[in-house]
């Protein structure tokens, strides 16, 4: 009788953590991907990122080029004395809910911030980066 109750429990459990994985914010996908390149994460940095807008030739590139920005937001986050937070200055989403634009604050470890803009797009339901 435990068991008939138990594997439907389950499936609840796992159905509602997958749907709470997907979609977010975008403001989401921008904290993750600072947050991964102050680790020198690149490969969860990259998984922030839409390569939709790039061709299968330029793949390799466009990777490459990623890989370079997180090196690069890496060491100036080193250089401020690490990571300490994002916060979301402005947030436009676009009437149909495919794009938007994020301004954040990165907090320095030392103090300082620097502000960014970043374009997303939503793919799958998921918000990425832009590369355009």
């Amino acid at each position: 009788m435990k068991n008939y109750l138990f594997y439907p429990l389950l499936l609840l459990l796992a159905v509602l953590t997958l749907t709470a994985c997907s979609g977010g914010k975008p403001e989401d996908t921008v904290e993750a991907f600072f947050k991964a390149a102050a680790q020198g994460d690149t490969d969860k940095a990259i998984d922030q990122i839409s390569f939709a807008s790039v061709s299968a030739n330029d793949m390799v590139q466009a990777r490459g080029k990623v890989q370079m920005i997180v090196g690069e937001v890496q060491n100036r986050i080193n250089a401020n004395d690490g990571f300490d937070s994002v916060e979301t200055l402005n947030s436009v989403i676009s009437d149909d809910g495919s794009q938007a634009t994020i301004q954040s604050q990165i907090n320095y470890g030392n103090g300082k911030s620097t502000t960014e803009n970043t374009r997303l797009v939503k793919i799958d339901g998921d918000w990425k980066i832009s590369l355009d």
